[in-house]
């Protein structure tokens, strides 16, 4: 042992020479020896100012103290306060409390600073307060630590490890190579890199390279502002690369600004986008989100949560283990559910809705058409605007409704409702248990009846109408052409009818009502039979009346012998029967009218009849007395063989060879004389007056002659003149008018004076007369008066362009007007004013909309036709009934009271079997056309829709409209509104849930009082002073679930 040793150990300073005298234990650290070196700073060089003197440090070295110059080991120190040199350190001039430890040949160096420290070859200290230690470790700022081969720290920094660089102000830099080389960044493990303003790098390989970037893991990278890695990264081109991105989990990739991916593999690579989970993936713009193993999100504001959910629509949402939302807008909820279509919705287990707008809830449910909907395990809504709901319905048809368990709307606007029913042919409808209406527009309601064809019904358990207009209403009854309990194309019989129980109506056109009727039979055509048991079955066309009554096979009478003449009959060729009975179970027919009595009458004639008959036969005997044989009649003679008169007409009469009087109340006289038809003269125009004539509607002609063989009638006495003689005039009359005609005519050619003496009355003054007159002041024009003797003379005023005005002070100010009455005003173009003190000033500009009525909605359109003015018939105070007004026929035709009556009686409709509410409340109404209403206080206003429930409305203006639930109200077309007060404001809107509103066109409320808003578009956003612009800034609608 040296002196130096001996001293030092005498000192009790044995630990600090153990760690650093040549030849000590090679077991001690390099910690140790640090840590020794510094305890001995302390306690020396701060505190006791003690002089020692050392031998060889490490590879030599010196040490200043107070006492002087000491020489050990050949090296010289100079000697001044508080600096330590050892193994040729170097402390510059002017520093204190520096500490500098070297190698020999490779010193350390403290620069000109106060407080710093260099232990190490070639180690620098080069700011206040600063530590390097280790070969070639460098602080160039104050407050710097380094720690470490060739580690490097500026101010405030740390850097411990070799080849550590804490490069920027007050950053960290620990582990071998890691760098810090931002303001406060932080860097810990091997290769470790923050390079960001206050960013983190910890793991081997990490790298965080912008401002406040956190990377966390092995080869975890994150090189945007604000981003965030956590988790290790094998996989090139993945970390948190954008702005704020947050990438936790290994291989993760967040992309975008304020992207997270947490999840092995996930990655977030748009803006604002969320992807949790194994290989979830969140790439669609607006906050895409991707929640669970495999899940992907690539549509716009998307959103996939399960295992692989995939959403990939703009806007989609896709809920549940392998859902699929790939339509823009579209929801799927449910493991396998599949909403594929822009704003279809899916819910439920392996649930597809590929139709646009479309809806499928339920297990497997699926709907495939253009706003299909379909509730239920299994059902299938494919046609446009379908709906089905119940276990496996369909509702194949464009705007079918299927409703139940399996039933079947399979064609254009079918309906079917109740388990099994089935419509499969356009616009049928089957409502009840194992219901069929096909081969047309047919309707079946009941359990198990069939109806086939255009207008066939059938009604009733079970019944089959097959056939055109063919009917069943009631138990166990057939309308086709073979008897058969089927409805098929191959048994057709159009309106064929068959009412009550049991019975059949077989055959075109055949009625069979009662209870086991029959009419008609295969091949035949027209059958009837009425009553209980009564069967027209022996011939096509035959009638059986009353209970019992049997037809049989018709049997001709063509004449019959009477006195050696034989008599043919009309009708001899009879093709069928009327019964009224049955052999041994005849019928009177009683309160028969009177038939026609003539030679080619077919009608039945009455007891009466046949007793007037009788009596002339009974009277013949007395009666004729002047008829001589072979002689003619007495007084009554013609002289000639050609072929007898004919009187054809009713009450006619036609005397002479070949005269023939030919219609009703006819009279033709002479040889050939033939009558025609008459024609009615009621009245003829003259000087532009029109003259009435008595005797305008002949009651039958008088000829006394015919066409090219006229006779004169002579001796005709002069006939009455007046205006109500029917008279004959002769030709004496005729000539005494000529002769006043042609005197008349002759003074008026003459007359050149003042017509004067006009008396007081002008009368039918023609349209062009001067208005130049002043003094015709007589009683007025013909057929026009006004009493106003007793009023101020006060005139009328027509003031507008094509205006009438008539009646004390009425006047019409617009064009195109009429006052009619006294007081009246109309001053609107085109407007009229009736009766006194009217007044027509309403202008009405074309517009259609609604009126609300109670709960209702009373549509009205003037757009659709020009609009005139008013007709008034009153005023503001005072107003008249319009009395005596012809039923309207045409859409713009006022209505009459007896037409509202007859509609609001129409709207009753009793209860069909098998569909029954327990319920006080008024009845439903199904108003629109083909329209279904069910349930108490039921509404359906609209065509086509459909309403369910107690108090459930559609309203006139929402065509197609469903509305299934208590209160549920549907305001516009093809929309939709399930649950207790659920409604719909917008067309195309949907609102599930009890209290849910859907407010906006094509818009979605889910849930129990969801209600929707206005959708909002969202162009872009500032961060930072940076604008960023967005996708999908024009939404059309909105889906609410609260």
């Amino acid at each position: 042992m040296n002196l130096g040793q001996a001293r030092i150990i005498r000192r009790g300073y044995a630990g600090f020479a153990g760690s650093w005298i040549s030849g000590a234990a090679d077991s001690r650290s390099l910690r140790r020896r640090l840590m020794a070196a510094l305890r001995n700073a302390y306690r020396v060089l701060g505190m006791r100012r003690r002089g020692m003197g050392l031998g060889t440090l490490g590879s030599g070295g010196s040490l200043a103290v107070a006492l002087g110059a000491i020489v050990f080991g050949g090296f010289s120190v100079p000697a001044y306060a508080q600096n330590y040199t050892a193994g040729g350190g170097t402390v510059a001039g002017g520093s204190t409390n520096g500490i500098a430890i070297g190698c020999g040949g490779f010193p350390a160096t403290v620069n000109a600073t106060d407080g710093g420290m260099a232990i190490g070859c070639r180690a620098v200290s080069g700011g206040l307060n600063s530590q390097a230690i280790g070969v070639e470790a460098t602080t160039s700022g104050q407050s710097a630590v380094a720690v470490g081969t060739s580690s490097d720290a500026t101010t405030n920094a740390a850097a411990f490890g070799a080849l550590s660089q804490a490069t920027g102000i007050s950053s960290s830099a620990i582990g071998f190579n890691s760098t810090a080389s931002a303001l406060r960044a932080s860097a810990f493990g091997t290769n470790a890199t923050a390079s960001g303003l206050d960013s983190l790098a910890q793991g081997t390989n990490a790298s965080a390279s912008n401002q406040n970037a956190v990377a966390i893991g092995f080869q975890s990278t994150a090189t945007a502002i604000n981003s965030v890695y956590l988790g290790s990264r094998t996989v090139a081109g993945t970390g948190a690369l954008a702005q704020s991105a947050i990438g936790i989990g290994t291989d993760v990739t967040a992309s975008q600004v304020d992207a997270i991916a947490m999840g092995r593999s996930s990655v977030a690579s748009a803006q604002y986008s969320v992807a949790l989970g194994l290989n979830a993936k969140a790439t669609g713009a607006g906050g895409a989100m991707a929640l669970g193993q495999g899940t992907i999100s690539s549509g716009i504001n998307s959103v996939a949560l399960g295992v692989q959910a995939n959403a990939t629509g703009a806007g989609a949402n896709a809920l549940g283990t392998f859902s699929l939302a790939s339509g823009g807008n579209s929801t799927a909820v449910g493991t396998g559910a599949a909403a594929s279509a822009n704003y279809a919705t899916a819910a439920g287990w392996s649930s597809v809705a590929s139709g646009a707008n479309s809806t499928a809830v339920g297990r497997e449910a699926a709907a495939s058409g253009t706003n299909a909907s379909s509730f239920g395990t299994g059902s299938k809504a494919t046609g446009d605007n379908s709906l089905a709901a119940g276990v496996s319905a369909n509702a194949g048809g464009i705007a079918s409704t299927a409703l139940g368990i399996g039933a079947n709307a399979s064609a254009t606007s079918a309906i079917a409702v109740g388990n099994n029913a089935k419509a499969d042919s356009a616009e049928a409808v089957a409502m009840g248990t194992n219901a069929v209406a096909t081969g047309g527009k047919a309707v079946s309601i009941g359990s198990g009846n069939t109806a086939y064809g255009d207008g066939a019904v059938s009604i009733g358990d079970p019944s089959y109408a097959s056939g055109t207009g063919a009917f069943t209403g009631g138990a166990n009854n057939i309308a086709n052409s073979d008897g058969t309990a089927s409805a098929t194309a191959a048994n057709m019989a159009n309106g064929a009818v068959a009412i009550g129980n049991s019975n059949k109506a077989i055959g075109q056109g055949s009625v069979a009502l009662g209870n086991g009727s029959t009419a008609g039979a295969a091949g035949f055509v027209g059958n009837v039979a009425l009553g209980n048991g009564a069967l027209a079955t022996a011939s096509s066309g035959d009638v059986a009346l009353g209970s019992g009554s049997v037809t049989a096979v018709a049997v001709g009478t063509p004449s019959a012998v009477i006195n050696g003449t034989t008599y043919a009959f009309q009708g001899t060729a009879p093709t069928s029967t009327v019964s009224i009975g049955a052999p041994g179970a005849e019928r009177t027919l009683t309160n028969l009218a009177a038939g026609r009595i003539s030679g080619s009458s077919t009608d039945a004639v009455n007891g009466s009849q046949l007793f007037a008959t009788n009596q002339a036969v009974d009277s013949l005997a007395s009666t004729v007395t002047n008829i001589n044989t072979g002689g003619g009649i007495k007084y009554f003679h013609a002289n000639s063989t050609l072929a007898d008169s004919q009187a054809l007409g009713a009450d006619s009469v036609a005397i002479g060879p070949n005269a023939v009087a030919n219609n009703a109340g006819d009279v033709a006289i002479g040889l050939n004389s033939v009558s025609g038809t008459t024609t009615a003269v009621g009245s003829t125009v003259i000087g532009g007056t029109t003259y009435a004539f008595a005797g305008g509607t002949p009651a039958g002609a008088f000829s006394v002659g015919s066409v090219g063989a006229e006779r004169q009638i002579q001796n005709v006495a002069a006939g009455q003149l007046s205006g109500s003689s029917t008279d004959a005039v002769n030709g004496s009359q005729l000539f005494a008018t000529n002769q006043q005609v042609t005197q008349n005519t002759t003074d008026i050619a003459a007359n050149t004076a003042d017509i004067t003496n006009l008396g007081n009355a002008i009368t039918n003054i023609a349209g062009d007369t001067s208005t130049a007159y002043t003094d015709a002041n007589g009683e007025g024009i013909r057929y026009v008066r006004t009493n106003d003797t007793t009023l101020p003379v006060t005139d009328a005023f027509a003031q507008g362009v094509g205006s009438s005005a008539l009646g004390y002070q009425a006047t019409a100010s617009a064009a195109n007007s009429l006052a009619l009455g006294r007081g009246t005003t109309v001053s609107i173009t085109d407007g009229v004013a009736l009766g006194s003190g009217s007044v027509s000033d309403r202008a009405v500009a074309p517009a259609s909309g609604s009126i609300l009525s109670g709960t209702g909605l009373i549509p009205y359109n003037t757009t659709d036709l020009t609009l005139l003015g008013a007709v008034s018939v009153g005023n503001s105070t005072s107003y008249r009934q319009i009395t005596n007004v012809a039923d309207g026929t045409l859409d713009q035709d006022a209505v009459t009271l007896r037409q509202l009556k007859g509609a609001l009686s129409s709207f009753a409709v009793t209860p069909t079997q098998y569909f029954h509410a327990n319920s006080t409340a008024a009845d439903s109404l199904a108003v629109g056309t083909d329209s279904v209403a069910i349930g108490p206080r039921t509404t359906v206003n609209g065509d086509n829709g459909i309403g369910m429930g107690n108090g459930a409305i559609v309203q006139q203006t929402a065509p197609g409209g469903i509305a299934i639930g208590q209160n549920s109200t549907v305001n516009q077309a093809d929309s939709i509104a399930l649950g207790t007060n659920a409604t719909t404001n917008g067309a195309q809107a949907v609102a599930l849930g009890a209290g849910a509103t859907a407010n906006e066109p094509g818009s979605v409320a889910l849930g129990a009082g969801s209600t929707t808003a206005a959708a909002v578009a969202t162009t872009g956003t500032t961060i930072n002073g940076v604008a960023y612009t967005f996708a999908g800034t024009t939404p059309t609608s909105t889906v609410s679930v609260g």
